[in-house]
């Protein structure tokens, strides 16, 4: 997943995010990076500035001195189309983006164009944050899992890049959160044996993931289950341990041709303090590898 990777810059400050979380990676592992930067052809900005040209030409640079093979490319249209399309064309495993703002929410917390591609790319997106200086990336990963098809190809992703040993994960914790409408159902009208039996069950399957994910040699893995609304429990725990990297199945409800993304996955990637991983339900095999 992580052989090819389109990153997305737009010359503000989130750039600084996304070069940030790319160039912990180990350059002999990333075969090549194309860095794009799209003019906004809704506002009539056919070409870029000086000043975004520098900046740019800054990202490039960074990169190239890593190590890294980089690719620049400037293209003029809509930024999440020409991204998406860019992706698809270039037959790329991850696109990496700014997590950006949007001027009409009030929290500024998230943009459109990192949005859109949320919901378009068949790919594996990496929304990036602000990190440590110098933390790698995937040194402590949180995994959000509700035993769904998403989720367990997230858990599936990580064990490909454990096991090709493309990255160097020392930590992952999972959480399975209860959704809290769903638990004061059943405490109003199942029996307390029958809540505890699927608890228990659940914790096992949690167990069998853990054991799977050390048996790649990651030294620390551990489990927890709380309940609540998935989104701010994933959340409120990312405030809490402060992991590298938080990855998350896509898993949206909707026609897989209109929307790839689910609300919770949305809402973490929104709203979390982390950069956020958002794996979608079916990879295109360019991608798995």
């Amino acid at each position: 997943m992580l052989r090819t990777i389109l990153a997305a810059v737009d010359t503000k400050k989130r750039d600084d995010d996304v070069i940030a979380n790319i160039s912990t990676l180990d350059p002999s592992k990333v075969g090549k990076i194309t860095l794009l930067h799209v003019n906004d052809e809704r506002f009539r900005k056919l070409n870029i500035s000086e000043e975004e040209k520098q900046i740019f030409e800054k990202a490039h640079n960074d990169l190239k001195e890593r190590g890294f093979s980089v690719e620049p490319l400037v293209l003029t249209g809509v930024p999440f189309d020409e991204i998406v399309n860019e992706a698809k064309k270039r037959k790329v495993s991850l696109i990496a983006a700014g997590a950006g703002n949007n001027p009409k929410w009030k929290d500024f917390l998230f943009g459109e164009t990192v949005e859109r591609v949320l919901q378009l790319s068949s790919l594996p997106v990496i929304v990036c944050r602000e990190s440590d200086h110098g933390s790698y990336i995937f040194r402590h990963l949180l995994i959000g899992i509700d035993f769904s098809n998403g989720s367990y190809n997230a858990v599936k992703v990580v064990k490909s890049i454990a096991e090709q040993k493309l990255a160097d994960i020392e930590k992952v914790t999972l959480i399975h959160v209860h959704e809290k409408t769903t638990m004061d159902l059943l405490m109003r009208y199942a029996a307390k044996e029958q809540i505890d039996r699927e608890i228990s069950i659940e914790k096992d399957r949690l167990d069998e993931i853990c054991a799977s994910l050390s048996e790649l040699g990651i030294k620390e893995v551990n489990a927890a289950m709380s309940i609540g609304r998935p989104a701010e429990e994933i959340i409120n725990t990312i405030k809490t341990i402060n992991p590298s990297l938080t990855v998350i199945g896509a898993q949206g409800s909707g026609e897989p041709s209109v929307c790839r993304i689910g609300a919770t996955a949305l809402r973490v990637a929104q709203f979390a303090p982390s950069s956020v991983l958002v794996i979608p339900t079916e990879i295109t095999g360019h991608a798995a590898c």
